[in-house]
């Protein structure tokens, strides 16, 4: 007699051979209803990501209730259908950045949003927020990126900038200036520097490991305390925003002095003329110098015997009977 076994016949001296036979059609027949339930799922769960995730744009500082998206129509969702399933936004966190507005299906602000405090120093500032059916136990991810806006200023740590430098200071010498700090981001943070007050000084702008800009001063004509013992100077940061926000920082540079001037008396010669009975103390002569330094700084050597000088002058008076 026969078997039919999936369609075929086997002997029945072959009993071993067939019940082998048997289960592997079986398992065959199971792996294929296995590969199809994995693929519908694989499939749906495609499907869900594709739909099932929103992404948004808007730029900081909007004011609470500002439209985000429209996420009704995005969803393919009716606004009866929103209110009847109970639908709402949870936010990442104890903040809550955006909400649900019931009558019109929009996502909107839930307060005014600074990306500077939220993302700061990161190129792509993004706020996920889940969109929750309650009636279908459904969940749809949402990314709202922040865009940033130009609403920050440059400006340095400290509003005025002291140097000190010898008036022997090479020309080409180089001075590191602190840079300008601005939170904002890309094209809205610190781009370029200028600097303005003296023809003796010029800007270079040296970039960072991190790309960042450093200022430096450069000296780039000689020093002379003698013509001017102070130089003040502006150092302007500017942001790339359109318009432009700048921040300043003034600088002044002391000239310390060098001993490079001889004292250059006002006569080459003296010739004083003074009777034999001129009283004790009386004035003989007085006698001028300069060297271009500073009142103070210029000292007199001692008179020759007999006579003496008032102190820091050049005033000579006798100090006894002229014989």
């Amino acid at each position: 007699s026969r078997s039919a076994v999936g369609g075929t016949s086997c002997p029945l001296c072959c009993g071993t051979d067939c019940a082998a036979a048997e289960m592997s059609w079986a398992g065959r027949r199971w792996g294929r209803r296995q590969r199809a339930v994995l693929w519908a799922v694989l499939l749906a769960a495609w499907e869900a990501a594709a739909w099932g995730q929103l992404r948004y744009s808007v730029p900081e500082e909007l004011p609470k209730g500002s439209f985000v998206g429209d996420v009704a129509k995005d969803l393919g969702l009716q606004l009866p259908e929103l209110r009847a399933r109970g639908v709402r936004i949870v936010s990442e966190g104890q903040t809550q950045y955006f909400f649900l507005h019931g009558k019109t299906g929009h996502l909107v602000t839930a307060e005014r949003i600074d990306r500077e405090q939220l993302c700061r120093q990161v190129e792509k500032c993004v706020l996920p927020c889940e969109l929750i059916v309650e009636g279908e136990m459904k969940f749809y991810e949402i990314e709202v990126e922040i865009k940033d806006i130009n609403d920050n200023a440059p400006s340095f740590r400290e509003a005025e900038i002291d140097l000190r430098m010898s008036e022997t200071t090479a020309p080409g010498s180089r001075f590191p200036l602190p840079d300008a700090h601005d939170p904002d981001w890309g094209r809205n943070s610190v781009q370029s520097y200028e600097l303005s007050g003296d023809e003796h000084f010029s800007l270079a702008v040296q970039a960072g490991p991190g790309g960042d800009q450093r200022p430096e001063l450069v000296l780039a004509k000689a020093l002379d305390r003698e013509e001017a013992a102070f130089h003040e100077l502006l150092l302007r940061a500017m942001d790339g925003g359109d318009p432009a926000r700048t921040g300043t920082a003034r600088i002044r540079v002391t000239v310390v002095d060098t001993n490079d001037n001889a004292p250059v008396f006002s006569q080459a010669e003296y010739t004083v003329r003074v009777p034999e009975d001129v009283p004790v103390g009386s004035v003989l002569v007085t006698v001028t110098a300069t060297d271009g330094l500073v009142k103070g700084e210029m000292g007199w050597r001692k008179a020759e015997a007999g006579d003496r000088r008032g102190p820091e002058s050049g005033v000579w008076a006798a100090s006894g009977p002229c014989l």
